[in-house]
């Protein structure tokens, strides 16, 4: 009688477990990512042409990007963008500020707070100078 009652309940048993679904807490799924990795998920914050391009008396460069939302990729269609020492710029390879010129394409990485007046006003951690045959194409809708 017992063995009769007791193989129901191991089959029971045996079909819950099977369709129990295992927990996984966020930091289970950060555990099982590797570290041993430098990618990171980045997006830019102003992509655009250089329109304006002032120094400041402190060696800082002041430049103003704007361009257009939609076709960019960028979070901004316009913005002031101080350049300061600690700022990578890149054209194929690492570029000193002076290469930063009014008319030129670039996609800016920013550091830090974002100003958010009109035009924002942010720092660059990284600017990528586009070179003019890679520049993005004009909106057909204009």
């Amino acid at each position: 009688m017992k063995l009769k009652l007791i193989i129901p309940m191991m089959i029971i048993l045996a079909v819950l477990v099977a369709c129990s679904t295992p927990t996984t807490s966020p930091e289970d799924v950060d555990e099982a990512l590797p570290t041993d990795t430098e990618s990171q998920l980045v997006v830019y914050g102003v992509a655009g042409n250089i329109t304006e391009r002032t120094e400041n008396d402190d060696g800082t460069i002041v430049i103003l990007v704007e361009g257009e939302l939609g076709n960019n990729g960028a979070d901004y269609a316009r913005g002031y963008v101080t350049v300061n020492e600690d700022t990578v710029i890149y054209l194929n390879e690492e570029m000193p500020v002076e290469a930063l010129e009014e008319g030129q394409y670039v996609h800016v990485f920013f550091e830090g707070d974002v100003m958010e007046s009109d035009p924002i006003q942010a720092t660059a951690r990284q600017i990528n100078i586009v070179p003019e045959d890679l520049e993005a194409p004009e909106n057909p809708d204009n």
